[in-house]
């Protein structure tokens, strides 16, 4: 029925990311996949640039893709979904990742019983780390699903999640990367004011999360655990865990997942 199997709505930072990595993992074949923006010079300059075809709008991607990925803002979104509601049929499936964007509010605009995805994915996805949860409304055939989670674990890991953590996913993962940066920014000043080279502290700082990162992920054992083995009795370490225990970096951290998911909460009643 669809020429395509995938139909991208949206070329910016995250609609490409998500593109290049499907395409580097080899998850669908570039002549399966279109894609379509309103900015017509960027819509060229990716169509030619990954070697996949472009759609005249939003309505023809729809005729032509099974799953139809919207990567717009969330101030656009009910346009396009309006557009989408005109021309969709039972056989497609609307994945969104707008941030605070519920399902119904999705359901409610394009007004058809169709399989809808909602994704909260994060920025380090540009460079195939994401982190991103999956949840949808229960339309889905389980290929379809795992067509979706292949797409999304192409650009780092996907979780699938009931839609009511959507909002604390936000606060972590969505905003996470934010607060890992100012980490990494204080680290490498901390390097800077101890006499180390600014450029070098920075990769010094950089490497250091990205590895303790990676650690966690696989040795599968508790960071307090991990902590642990880097900590010497009287040594430099638990002097530098003291101060952080001080300043209370543990509950700030705590509090700004908190403050974050709560924000996320209060945007999406408005909608």
């Amino acid at each position: 029925m669809f020429g395509k199997e995938l139909g991208i709505i949206g070329t910016g930072n995250m609609g490409t990311a998500l593109l290049k990595g499907i395409l580097k993992k080899g998850v669908i074949e570039n002549e399966k996949i279109v894609i379509f923006d309103i900015n017509t010079a960027l819509l060229e300059e990716k169509a030619k640039e990954l070697n996949v075809d472009k759609a005249r709008d939003n309505i023809e991607l729809a005729r032509r893709s099974k799953f139809i990925l919207i990567a717009v803002k969330p101030q656009v979104i009910n346009s396009v979904l309006e557009q989408l509601g005109s021309c969709v049929t039972d056989e497609n499936i609307i994945i969104s990742i707008a941030a605070g964007i519920s399902l119904n509010h999705i359901s409610k605009l394009v007004k058809k019983e169709i399989g809808m995805v909602r994704i909260m994915p994060n920025t380090p996805a540009l460079v195939g780390c994401g982190a991103s949860v999956i949840c949808h409304n229960g339309k889905l055939s389980d290929s379809e699903l795992d067509f979706v989670k292949n797409m999304f674990n192409a650009v780092g890991l996907a979780f699938e999640l009931d839609e009511k953590y959507l909002d604390a996913v936000t606060g972590l993962s969505g905003s996470g990367p934010a607060y890992v940066f100012l980490i990494i920014k204080s680290l490498a000043e901390g390097g800077v004011k101890m006499g180390l080279p600014h450029d070098i502290s920075l990769k010094l700082a950089a490497q250091t999360v990205l590895g303790a990162a990676q650690m966690v992920l696989e040795t599968n054992e508790h960071p307090e655990k991990l902590k642990d083995m880097v900590t010497s009795p009287g040594g430099t370490t638990v002097e530098g865990l003291h101060m952080l225990e001080k300043g209370n970096l543990k509950a700030t951290l705590i509090s700004a997942v908190e403050a974050a998911t709560e924000k996320s909460r209060k945007l999406a009643a408005q909608k």
